[in-house]
């Protein structure tokens, strides 16, 4: 019974928290004015010769992505007591839908550049997430009941949960071409798991509701691996300490990437991040279902007095169900971006993205177009229109300050939205604080130095002066001796 009940823990957990991964188009589109950069594109390097951060100030990133908002969820009885209005949670719910979090916390960072083309950086973050995917048709089957579904099948394969805390440490390298004007850039990871839920990839599922209000319910590859749950609830102080310096859940992670300038006025980005998997063995736990097809009666959740019960009762006690402890291994979820980038000139941009995240073979896209505005070494500004998985367009903003050797740097996707909290669905932010030193000059492109030479001017006996200046209309040259005249 005991293991009844925790599975029923672990499916309404599966159901009800959930995520995608961050956003943070915004700040990519920063490109590689701050190292955060590099967390999304390993060729992003800072132009400078030392960059580095420090615990907690360089880097805290939250990503909430939820079908419903605060004020769909919450509203108030007769007495004026908040209750949960679980009619607005179904009816608002799409057919396919997830909820949820994302949190990363870069700890410290190290980046040196020993030469213009040549670059190495060391990390470490703690990431954060739970991903889980539901439909419409589970959601409302279950708490309005089978009135809607009779004679139909419904499919629960896409019903998945992932939610994972991990630690990388990483060594980056990074390379610049000139003469092909290709910058390319890797990062290693190694990876070290703290707590884990995931569901087996090749779940699935069904169930059929016969005309006399009977179910079918078919399921194969039920499971429900976690680690780390464990410890947290019954380890002590000392152990818990321990699990979380290190332990045994190791990994391995890379991430790719490349920037090429293809002429003066045109370029082009790609990355893939997070091409890995972990090892988890410590403290492993596998809530496990038999692959059945069992009968059930008619149920409902929206007049139950006790859920859970019900759950036991019509569902769990008909199944047969085990817990064993096995370790596991889980791939990590990718991300890909690709950009392509028009230059205005050599301080403004105009950025078009496309980006995807791939959660247990679900792929979540992400899409966006801004302009990016750079103010010498002191000040850069990306405004973006974008559009995140299940909300509607709005409005991102970026912006670095640099003053001396200390970069302040914010971002958010979601900036519309965000001032109305109680009936916001979504929200993200970035911030943090870098500190740079040896800062490169912003550079002048290749028409322009073409230009400056094409203002070299040559004179009567092959010597060439070079203009001082030039105000756009008129060359400015140094002031000339008078030519002799010679009389024929």
């Amino acid at each position: 019974m005991k293991a009844n009940l925790t599975l029923t823990t672990l499916l309404l957990f599966c159901i009800n928290f959930a995520a995608n991964a961050q956003s943070g188009l915004s700040l990519y589109h920063l490109g590689n004015r701050t190292f955060q950069g590099n967390n999304m594109n390993a060729s992003y390097v800072p132009e400078a010769k030392v960059f580095f951060g420090l615990p907690l100030m360089s880097g805290l990133a939250v990503d909430v992505n939820s079908r419903v908002s605060y004020n769909d969820m919450v509203t108030m009885d007769e007495d004026g007591n908040k209750v949960y209005d679980f009619d607005n949670f179904v009816n608002q719910s799409q057919e396919h839908n997830y909820l949820g979090v994302v949190a990363e916390i870069s700890t410290f960072y190290l980046g040196i550049k020993p030469n213009n083309n040549t670059a190495i950086s060391i990390f470490v973050r703690e990431r954060i997430s739970t991903k889980s995917f539901y439909s419409h048709d589970l959601v409302d089957f279950a708490w309005n009941g089978n009135e809607s579904y009779i004679g139909k099948t419904l499919d629960l394969t896409n019903t998945l949960t992932d939610s994972r805390y991990y630690r990388e440490y990483g060594l980056g390298l990074w390379k610049k071409f000139p003469k092909q004007k290709l910058e390319v850039g890797i990062r290693g990871k190694f990876l070290n798991g703290m707590v884990s839920a995931i569901s087996d990839t090749q779940f699935s599922g069904s169930v059929t509701i016969d005309d006399d209000y009977q179910h079918q319910l078919q399921i194969k590859n039920t499971a429900v691996n976690t680690s780390g749950l464990n410890i947290l609830e019954d380890g002590s102080n000392e152990e818990i300490q321990e699990y979380f310096t290190y332990n045994d859940n190791l990994g391995f992670g890379i991430d790719l990437g490349a920037n090429w300038r293809i002429n003066d006025k045109f370029s082009t980005s790609v990355a893939i991040n997070d091409l890995g998997f972990i090892n988890w063995k410590a403290d492993p736990r596998n809530y496990i279902v038999a692959d059945t097809t069992i009968n059930f009666g008619d149920f409902s959740f929206k007049d139950a007095d006790n859920i859970e019960d019900i759950i036991s009762d019509s569902l769990l006690n008909k199944l047969d169900d085990s817990v064993t402890y096995k370790s596991y291994r889980s791939g990590l979820n990718t991300s890909v971006y690709a950009s392509g980038m028009y230059h205005l000139s050599p301080k403004d941009k105009v950025t078009a993205t496309v980006s995807s995240r791939i959660v247990q073979g679900s792929w979540r896209m992400l899409y966006a177009v801004g302009y990016t505005r750079q103010l010498g070494n002191i000040f850069s500004v990306s405004g973006n229109i974008i559009k995140k998985p299940q909300q509607g367009i709005d409005l991102g903003l970026a912006a670095e300050v640099t003053l001396g050797a200390l970069q302040l740097y914010i971002a958010s996707d979601q900036v519309l939205k965000s001032w109305d909290v109680p009936n916001m669905k979504s929200f993200d932010i970035q911030f943090g604080i870098n500190f740079i030193f040896g800062r490169n000059k912003v550079s002048a492109s290749k028409t322009q130095k073409d230009s400056q030479k094409d203002l070299e001017h040559p004179l009567e006996y092959g010597e060439g002066r070079k203009v001082e200046k030039s105000d756009g209309l008129y060359f400015i040259v140094p002031k000339q001796k008078r030519r002799p005249i010679y009389n024929e």
